[in-house]
């Protein structure tokens, strides 16, 4: 018996080959791009070959106010595609579709994750880490929506002193007062490009590929460092009206008292506010003093706002410890009811806790604040596969004498389905027509129109939580991510069964006070049968779904053609209904074939 096996094994290159769009370089929100691999790559390896693409952002010209944004700090550029399509060549067969592209990006990105993968997607993709220079000393929880020190969408304060007095985008204005340009290369996360078998474009006339930008709604974010709604305590902290570390009397120790004015303070030390370089405010923003209430914003809670005219570090006899000074437009007026300061060390005994943040989209302010993105120098980077010209006349030779190439991939259905918040229980039917279905991801998305100022302040988007030191955390993130928003359980009925056979019950994270063990074996099944490698569920409130294998195995299948799909959900707590009426982004994971035959191309879903 030999263990040598003769095989038909060949030498092989690679070759990486920048081919670009063909509508264009420049792309505007809503905008379409297409982009077309020629038959002349023959064989290609989709896996390795990259989306170049660069992104401006910009805030509106007419605006009363200025405030450094960025993108989503977990998908970054990816956030900016709705949908993608890919077909042959010439058009003639769809090969693949995914609709609602962010927020599949969203629930891969939030959940494949780890300290490596976050730090390679922030190199290569556009997201931000968590940057220690910008930690919290309050005892708030990690974000990556924080970072002003290392952020690739804005310059960075270099000068750690410097005196800030010219406003943040201002046309002709030296660092550190603009946006950059990011730079991005992407893997898309799509089934061809996510599938390892080299493709054979030379079969198929090519590849045409047609992505579909989103609008500039929901793809702006503000920094969690200025978001009152938004880990409170992580915002600078007020220390005083005069800088002094030194105990005065009553009458002049810097508190700001009730009914009391000033047009410059000093912050704290704290949340590492100890320079210019990661202080996350900018000349030129509106900016008011908000107290730390427990309770949602009320009327009370708030100064009145004036804009930043120069942020300065002081130090000196007259302030003891360094710290930095801001200088406002005119004066603000402390009308909460009580009086502003650190409240210890001879300062004001009753004075509360208060904090810097940002009134630039307020609604008192504003009623809207329109930003807005362009993608440009838009290219696909192919990896080539070089094969000798035998092997290609070999495989042409076998076609034509009657001879069949299968192509097996990976892809994703989306079935949207919309719920109302009145919508107490639900039975969700979803027309799966997968013939190799895997998985189902069911992804219940905030369906609110929200401006895009309500989108940047999230004052009235979905609570994902209340930890006690972030007093309050809204979502940032709304319509991408998936919310729980008080639902008690689930159950699915497919193939005449109920499946589990015991209700889902997710009570524990609907209450924000724990999380549900049986949701997690579920999810974790779900997500690895659906090509997600599950590391990590740290986010389970803020990207909430629920999940079903259809099958369990390296190459288990479930044929889900012609049966009754059903998701059953109960949002039946006493006193405790919806707050938000959803969009179900149920995606079917699923192995598509193409046959390639007597010249003709068939895709079997």
């Amino acid at each position: 018996m030999s263990f040598f096996v003769s095989s038909d094994k060949i030498k092989v290159g690679q070759q990486s080959v920048a081919v670009p769009s063909e509508n264009g370089l420049d792309y505007n929100p809503g905008g379409r791009i297409d982009l077309y691999i020629p038959p002349t790559s023959k064989f290609v390896d989709l896996s390795q070959s990259k989306l170049h693409m660069e992104v401006d952002l910009s805030i509106p010209t007419d605006r009363d106010s200025v405030m450094r944004l960025q993108l989503d700090a977990e998908t970054g550029l990816h956030s900016l595609i709705s949908s993608i399509r890919i077909y042959t060549g010439r058009k003639t067969a769809l090969l693949e579709e995914i609709q609602g592209y962010d927020v599949l990006s969203a629930l891969k990105f939030d959940y494949n994750s780890n300290e490596s993968l976050s730090k390679k997607r922030a190199l290569t993709e556009g997201t931000t880490v968590y940057d220690p220079a910008c930690r919290a000393t309050t005892g708030t929880t990690k974000t990556k929506q924080g970072n002003c020190f290392s952020n690739p969408y804005f310059n960075k304060v270099e000068d750690p002193t410097a005196t800030l007095n010219v406003s943040f985008e201002t046309a002709g204005a030296a660092v550190p007062n603009s946006f950059t340009t990011v730079k991005g290369i992407l893997s898309l996360n799509t089934g061809l490009f996510q599938n390892d078998a080299v493709f054979p474009a030379v079969l198929t006339d090519g590849i045409f590929i047609e992505i579909m930008l989103k609008e500039a709604k929901q793809v702006f974010r503000s920094l969690d460092t200025c978001n009152y709604f938004r880990r409170t305590k992580l915002n600078p902290m007020f220390h005083s009206t005069n800088g002094s570390d030194v105990p005065k009397d009553a009458a002049s120790n810097g508190s700001l008292i009730n009914g009391a004015t000033t047009s410059e303070f000093f912050v704290t030390r704290a949340n590492n506010q100890t320079s210019q370089s990661t202080f996350p405010f900018v000349v030129g923003q509106r900016v008011a003093l908000a107290l730390e209430n427990n309770v949602i914003k009320g009327a009370a809670s708030f100064t009145t706002s004036e804009k930043i005219t120069k942020i300065e570090n002081v130090s000196g006899t007259a302030v003891g410890e360094a710290k930095t000074k801001i200088t406002l437009a005119g004066n603000i007026t402390n009308s909460t009811g009580k009086p502003m300061g650190v409240g210890s060390g001879g300062f004001s005994p009753n004075a509360s806790l208060a904090f810097l943040v940002d009134m630039t989209t307020d609604a008192s302010i504003v009623t809207q604040y329109d930003p807005t993105f362009r993608v440009k120098n838009v290219e696909m980077i192919i990896e080539q596969i070089e094969v000798p010209d035998g092997y290609e006349q070999t495989m042409l030779g076998m076609m034509r004498e009657g001879g069949t190439i299968n192509y097996d991939y990976p892809s994703f259905t989306n079935y949207r389905y919309s719920q109302i918040k009145d919508d107490l229980v639900v039975n969700m039917r979803l027309p799966l027509i997968e013939s190799r279905a895997t998985a189902i991801l069911c992804v219940p998305t905030d369906a609110t129109p929200y401006t895009n100022a309500q989108h940047l302040n999230c004052s009235n988007t979905y609570l994902e939580n209340n930890e006690s030191n972030d007093i309050r955390n809204r979502s940032a993130r709304s319509g991408i991510v998936g919310i729980v928003d008080e639902l008690q359980n689930y159950q699915l009925i497919y193939d005449g069964k109920i499946n589990p056979s015991r209700k889902v019950d997710v009570s524990k994270i609907s209450s924000r006070t724990s999380i549900s063990q049986q949701w997690v074996i579920e999810a974790e099944k779900a997500l690895a049968m659906a090509g997600i490698e599950p590391l990590s569920f740290l986010k389970f409130q803020s990207n909430w779904f629920l999940g079903r294998a259809l099958s369990l195995g390296r190459n288990a299948v479930y044929d889900a053609r012609g049966k009754d799909f059903n998701v059953q959900l109960e949002y039946t707590k006493s006193g405790s209904p919806p707050a938000k009426n959803h969009l179900w982004q149920n995606f079917c994971a699923h192995v598509r074939r193409l046959e390639i035959k007597n010249g003709s191309l068939q895709v079997m879903i």
